[in-house]
C-alpha cells in the first residue's frame, strides 16, 4: 500500500455534464439511472480546484467540459471561460478578504496570547522550587501546559488556516485563465482525458476501485 503518492506534474480532466450549468452548480443526480453512475456529484469548478490542488504547483493543465452534443452552441466555449474567469475572481476577492481577516485575528490573539504567557509565567515563578509530587508542582506543570495551550489559538490562525486560505486562492488563480474547451460528451464512462505516453499524469480510473475520486485515480504499474 502507497501511503504518498507522486503529484502529477501534468494533469488533463475530462468532465461529463448533462448541462453547463453543472460547472458551478453540484448536479442532481439520479441514483436509479445506471448511465449516470460515474458522474462526479460535485460541481464542475470544485472537481478542478482539488485537480489543481493535488498536482505539483507549475503542473500544466487542460480541462475538457464534454456535454450532451444537442445543448452545445455557437460561443458556448467562449462564455464558459468568460463565466469561470469571473466566479475565479469572485472567490478571489472572498479569500483576499479572507486572508486579510484571519491576519489580524492571528496577529491579536498572539499579542493577548505573549501577555498570558507572562502572566502565567510570573504565576509559575512565584511559586518557587517545589518538590516533585506536591500540589505546588501539580500546579507549576499545568500553568505551564495552559500557557502552550494559549499561543496554540494564534499558531493555528496564522500558520495553518492561512495555508488553506492561499492555497485554495492559489488554485482560483490558476484556473482564472484556464483556457476551457467544451467537447461532445463521450460514450465512454467518465474519466480523465488520456495523458501522453510516458507523461506522469493522472489518468483514466479502474474498474473494481470505486473509493477514489475519477480524476485522482492512477493505474497501477
Amino acid at each position: 500500500m502507497r501511503l504518498r503518492r507522486r503529484r502529477p506534474r501534468e494533469v488533463d480532466l475530462y468532465l461529463p455534464m448533462k448541462r453547463i450549468e453543472h460547472l458551478f452548480e453540484a448536479p442532481r443526480l439520479d441514483p436509479f439511472a445506471p448511465e449516470l453512475e460515474h458522474y462526479d456529484p460535485r460541481p464542475g469548478l470544485e472537481q478542478m480546484v482539488r485537480a489543481v490542488q493535488r498536482a505539483k504547483r507549475k503542473a500544466t493543465l487542460s480541462v475538457a467540459l464534454g456535454l450532451p452534443a444537442d445543448v452545445i452552441t455557437p460561443g458556448l466555449e467562449e462564455r464558459a471561460r468568460a463565466a469561470l474567469a469571473r466566479e475565479c475572481r469572485r472567490r478571489i476577492a472572498l479569500l483576499d478578504d479572507d486572508v486579510a481577516g484571519v491576519r489580524r485575528l492571528g496577529i491579536r490573539t498572539l499579542l493577548w496570547g505573549l501577555l498570558a504567557v507572562l502572566f502565567i509565567n510570573g504565576a509559575v515563578g512565584a511559586l518557587g522550587t517545589t518538590e516533585p509530587g506536591s500540589i505546588e508542582d501539580a500546579l507549576s506543570t499545568g500553568l505551564q501546559t495552559v500557557a502552550w495551550v494559549v499561543l496554540w489559538v494564534p499558531i493555528n490562525l496564522l500558520i495553518y488556516d492561512l495555508w488553506y486560505y492561499r492555497r485554495d486562492r492559489r488554485a482560483y488563480r490558476r484556473l482564472r485563465d484556464l483556457a476551457l474547451t467544451v467537447v461532445p460528451q463521450r460514450p465512454a464512462k467518465a474519466g480523465l482525458l488520456a495523458p501522453p505516453p510516458g507523461a506522469d499524469s493522472e489518468r483514466p480510473p479502474r474498474q473494481g476501485d470505486p473509493d477514489r475520486p475519477p480524476e485522482t485515480r492512477q493505474e497501477t504499474p
